[in-house]
């Protein structure tokens, strides 16, 4: 099992619709041989699992896992014919205290995934937009690292900011954490601060940055009110068309 966090401090970049879209189309190409796609709520704020299914208080999820109430296959749900979710919820918001006092607390979710490693060829997890314990589990536990980025002020910055946060991790536990791929979301290519931000993007990560942009699009926004991706809402979409395009650059990439 690959497993990869979409990542970043900032709130409202994109990371959920893109891990959603992006999730949607490696489902569909592991189906083809078989394999399943595990997606993983890690944020507090549950907005992966609340663009996926109706809004539930008392379904089991994340929390109980990294406070060993429950082990993780006993809390995950089918959401497609090939895509199980391990879903959030409100009690993530106390998670902190908890883990605190945890033994090995950084690789708690590291281990509880150990028993699904052959049940799934992928598994994406949609991080919270906080350096906490939570976010460092899913970092330790993955084996790529993808950044959503909007384009505005100061996103050289932000990427910058976050390989510094990678930097720290490694430093704590010895490993070699990085940034693995870049990619611009919610992208307004009439603004000319985008366009200079895209530009600046290309030139201080050319090897991770991905050519292809998420343009800003009205159906991205919709389509989680419907639980569902921009292929099953809106599949003719420039949303659509765009994720297409991006995953065909991240799988010619070797990322997928």
């Amino acid at each position: 099992m690959k497993t990869i966090s979409f990542f970043n401090l900032k709130g409202g970049c994109g990371k959920t619709t893109s891990l959603i879209n992006l999730g949607w189309l490696l489902a569909q190409r592991e189906a083809k041989t078989g394999g399943r796609v595990l997606l993983i709520d890690a944020d507090m704020q549950s907005n992966l699992t609340n663009s996926i299914l109706d809004y539930d208080t008392k379904r089991h999820s994340i929390y109980d896992v990294m406070t060993g109430r429950r082990a993780a296959q006993e809390v995950i749900l089918p959401v497609r014919d090939n895509v199980d979710l391990i879903p959030s919820s409100l009690m993530m918001a106390a998670i902190e205290p908890k883990l605190d006092s945890a033994r090995n607390k950084a690789w708690i979710l590291e281990e509880a995934l150990i028993p699904l490693q052959d049940r799934y060829s992928y598994c994406l997890i949609d991080c919270s937009p906080s350096f906490s314990t939570m976010t460092i589990n899913a970092i330790l536990a993955s084996e790529l690292i993808f950044i959503p980025v909007q384009t505005e002020y100061y996103a050289v910055d932000g990427v910058h900011l976050l390989e510094e946060t990678l930097s720290y991790i490694n430093q704590q536990y010895g490993l070699n954490k990085q940034i693995d791929c870049i990619f611009a979301s919610i992208h307004d290519k009439r603004n000319n601060i985008n366009k200079l931000q895209y530009e600046s993007l290309t030139e201080n990560f050319p090897d991770k940055f991905m050519k292809t942009a998420v343009r800003k699009n009205v159906a991205l926004v919709e389509s989680p009110v419907f639980r569902e991706s921009i292929f099953e809402y809106k599949p003719s979409s420039t949303g659509a068309e765009d994720y297409r395009n991006l995953f065909k650059e991240i799988e010619e990439k070797g990322e997928f």
